[in-house]
């Protein structure tokens, strides 16, 4: 892939295609992420209280990054600040509400392995399943991205839900909500 994924321009078609990449690459994902914060991932939700301790201690921002006063924008980080798309998890999409581009790319691969364990988790002890974001209404945030269903009453994203737990542990949000993968879990199949 050369450019950063687009999901607001796929497709129907195209969000279902990308979605079996997505699934075909979980098992060397979850085992890059296993070796990355060297935890054995057993797909158990009290599992997720150690995998979350050990990635915390491994998350950085992006060299030169430094997060705004509470209440003000971010800087904006510009296409040539940022590695080639194929260095970087699928999912990952610049520009984006979610400011995936402030972490390091090391952060970024463990937010994907976290994100994955936690989808994975949650899927393997509840009716949840994976399907590409689809509402209907204007500018909707998950528009055809990894998205697990059948678990709340609407579609969550790992992968946002894990950039805002990262956040959370470098101190750029509001401690508020969950801080945990084990809080997510709980929220989620509660």
């Amino acid at each position: 892939m050369s450019e950063y994924t687009n999901f607001v321009s796929m497709t129907k078609p195209e969000a279902a295609d990308y979605l079996v990449e997505f699934l075909d690459d979980m098992e060397p994902a979850l085992e890059r992420f296993a070796s990355s914060v060297e935890v054995l991932l057993t797909f158990e939700p009290a599992s997720l209280r150690e995998a979350w301790a050990s990635t915390v201690t491994r998350l950085s921002w992006r060299v030169g990054y430094a997060p705004p006063s509470r209440g003000q924008p971010g800087p904006r980080i510009g296409t040539d600040e940022i590695e080639p798309a194929q260095e970087l998890p699928s999912w990952f999409h610049h520009p984006s509400g979610a400011g995936y581009a402030r972490f390091s790319s090391e952060s970024l691969w463990l937010i994907d392995g976290a994100a994955r364990y936690l989808g994975e988790t949650v899927i393997r002890s509840t009716a949840g399943h994976w399907a590409p974001g689809n509402e209907r209404m204007k500018g909707y945030m998950f528009q055809n991205q990894p998205v697990i269903v059948g678990v709340t009453a609407d579609p969550v994203s790992p992968m946002q839900t894990c950039a805002v737990l990262a956040s959370k542990e470098l101190g750029s949000t509001t401690p508020a909500g969950p801080r945990t993968l084990t809080d997510v879990y709980e929220r989620w199949v509660s």
